[in-house]
């Protein structure tokens, strides 16, 4: 009789501890939904940002190569090595023009970066800020203060400052990546990341 009684109790106990966790799960999700919330305050939307003041970032391609003019280059990639795109598994190319890549599928074409130390007449701009190859981090710290302080880690930390911003006031994966000199006295190269 006992031990009926004390497996009774610990049976007690272990509902109760379960109903605790459950509680406390919620909670998280509340936390992290909240989380998301401040996450999301600081963005550079996608739809309103322009490359030189004119090119959207999801353009026509005839359109764009009327405004930068011929491509330098036009790379079918090794679809084998590609695991994302803004094209969603449909067969793109990338198409360069200096200091500027962008996916291809028929006249849709896509930024994925720009790099500044290829072509310094190059900007990109937004209702926010203007970025270029004489932006400083100090500069991009005056807008996206909580973005600039969260440098992200990775194998080239010695050489580059990276920080990354969201691409839209709700929750996405997409990012934009700005990579900065060590001493982030220059802005080298802004990148479109999706994540694998």
């Amino acid at each position: 009789m006992k031990y009926l009684l004390g497996i009774i109790v610990l049976l007690g106990l272990g509902c109760k501890q379960n109903a605790k966790q459950a509680e406390s799960k919620k909670t998280d999700s509340i936390a992290s939904s909240s989380a998301d919330t401040v996450r999301s305050s600081e963005y550079l939307d996608w739809h309103k940002v322009k490359l030189n003041g004119s090119i959207t970032m999801l353009s026509s391609f005839k359109a764009t190569s009327q405004n930068l003019g011929k491509p330098d280059s036009v790379v079918t990639p090794d679809y084998d090595n590609i695991s994302v795109s803004y094209f969603n598994g449909e067969k793109f190319k990338y198409v360069y023009y200096k200091g500027l890549q962008f996916e291809v599928v028929n006249d849709s074409l896509a930024f994925t970066q720009i790099d500044f130390r290829e072509d310094t007449a190059l900007y990109f701009t937004s209702d926010k800020i203007r970025l270029s190859h004489r932006t400083t981090l100090a500069d991009f710290k005056a807008v996206f203060p909580k973005a600039a302080d969260n440098e992200l880690s990775g194998t080239d930390v010695d050489k580059y400052l990276v920080v990354s911003l969201d691409v839209a006031k709700s929750s996405m994966e997409d990012k934009w990546m700005f990579w900065f000199s060590r001493d982030g006295e220059k802005l080298l190269k802004i990148e479109y990341f999706i994540p694998d």
